[in-house]
């Protein structure tokens, strides 16, 4: 017997410890406890546009639905002398902090890294479903120029 675990041990998760240390019985109580007890269903669901997100297909290049704008792909396409593999990466990107814009919480940053690793595996689940002749690569980065985490994708030439 063997267990495959999908993603890492989560850290950093200050508002499931405090919830968590409420309890007299700790052992008794997992995350799914904490999911019955504080989430709501319609958050989770909402949530899920973004792990498994629409797309859009423009002159073969692939984009989030919710990020596509013609004439900036235009601009774009311009830009970059035709290369639509660069402007998928560019049109693509997501920043987490923008996703959680009116969260007031102090989070954690080793959250929303976490959490884009997480939506990096989501999102090449749901390429490599809803496009199986095609080849992505599905980027997550988070460096002094990027404004916090950052997930984006591109479709790999052979």
């Amino acid at each position: 017997m063997m267990k495959v675990d999908t993603l890492r041990q989560f850290s950093g998760l200050s508002r499931y410890e405090l919830w968590a240390s409420g309890w007299a019985k700790k052992d008794n109580i997992d995350i799914f406890s904490y999911v019955s007890a504080m989430c709501n269903p319609e958050d989770c669901l909402l949530f899920c546009r973004l792990l498994f997100p629409d797309f859009f297909v423009s002159q073969g290049a692939i984009f989030l639905s919710a990020k596509y704008d013609h004439d900036v792909f235009v601009v774009w396409l311009k830009k970059f002398d035709g290369d639509a593999r660069a402007v998928e990466k560019i049109m693509n990107h997501t920043h987490l902090y923008d996703v959680f814009s009116g969260c007031t919480d102090e989070v954690d940053d080793v959250v929303f890294e976490q959490l884009a690793e997480t939506i990096a595996l989501s999102w090449r689940l749901v390429l490599k479903d809803k496009f199986p002749e095609r080849k992505f690569s599905v980027d997550v980065s988070n460096s002094d120029q990027d404004y916090g985490p950052t997930v984006t994708f591109f479709q790999v030439i052979d």
